[in-house]
């Protein structure tokens, strides 16, 4: 299965989560299923993970949705345990019984579909997010270590006159707005390539020298205390100094080692990032380009 045997791989840590010691996550012990005892669709359990994130569940507010990846991690064929129903579903019974047998995911397909994975048969499926048809419900998750809540925002960033905004903790000058809120179209990464020699042609800002972020760049303005509403009425984590509308991921500059047709996307919604084809349209490209002190940020 992995390095960690599934016996020792969870910790139950006594205040309504439990660390998987394998992934380095750490999980809610009970799904909303558990705790609400009610159907629940994908916009309720953004709610529902905003009212945790406000009270600082188990002293956390990063809490969120798993992705795909994540939620696939918890199903495991030789473990046993029941859904409300008293059915059988394939999660370890550190986690209680009488949960849903479905969990939400942060996957989306625009405004209206999302992913949700099945425990009872390691099955992926798409639904309306309003949808409440299933016994419906999250379980919320969070990345120690890897997710960094961001602090003094208002030191750290300037937001200027011309649409740029400085994070001077990482010496970089943003576009505010990306070519998702811009455009109000998706873009392959050759298009968003193209997007940016226009703003340099145009001197957006009063500079010629933006460019695709590094991955690493990307990372640094995903915020998880900090959800924002996208295009689509769906939630990104990025500082309220950006404004809401944005796409879901950016295009960065990062290409795969050996492959060169492919490149990696990061994703605001969830702190991950996948290479990708570049001829495949994502939502946008966030421009940065380099902070010079010398002249930049007063604008």
């Amino acid at each position: 299965m992995n390095e960690v045997t599934s016996k020792a791989r969870f910790s139950d840590n006594g205040d309504g989560t439990v660390s998987d010691l394998s992934s380095k996550r750490m999980w809610l012990k009970e799904d909303t299923w558990g705790r609400k005892g009610n159907r629940m669709s994908w916009w309720e359990c953004q709610e529902f993970c905003n009212e945790m994130n406000k009270q600082k569940f188990a002293g956390f507010d990063d809490w969120r949705l798993p992705n795909a990846g994540e939620a696939k991690e918890l199903f495991d064929p030789s473990a046993s345990n029941t859904d409300m129903e008293g059915c059988e579903i394939h999660i370890d019974p550190v986690f209680p019984a009488g949960c849903g047998f479905t969990t939400w995911t942060t996957e989306s397909r625009g405004a209206k579909a999302a992913m949700g994975f099945d425990y009872r048969s390691d099955y992926e499926f798409w639904l309306a997010k309003e949808n409440d048809g299933f016994p419906s419900s999250v379980r919320l998750v969070r990345t120690p270590g890897k997710t960094r809540v961001i602090k003094n925002t208002e030191d750290r960033f300037q937001k200027h006159k011309n649409g740029t905004i400085s994070d001077f903790e990482n010496k970089l000058m943003w576009k505010a707005s990306d070519s998702f809120l811009e455009l109000d179209k998706w873009v392959s990464w050759e298009e968003a390539k193209n997007y940016i020699k226009d703003l340099n042609t145009n001197q957006f800002g009063g500079h010629s020298d933006w460019r695709m972020p590094t991955r690493k760049e990307a990372q640094a303005i995903h915020d998880p205390a900090s959800p924002v509403t996208d295009t689509f009425g769906d939630t990104v984590y990025i500082p309220k100094v950006f404004p809401p509308g944005s796409g879901q991921t950016t295009w960065t500059k990062t290409l795969h080692k050996t492959d060169p047709s492919m490149a990696m996307r990061f994703h605001f919604y969830n702190g991950d990032h996948k290479f990708h084809k570049r001829g495949l349209r994502s939502h946008g490209v966030r421009p940065v380009r380099d902070l010079k002190p010398e002249s930049d940020e007063t604008a």
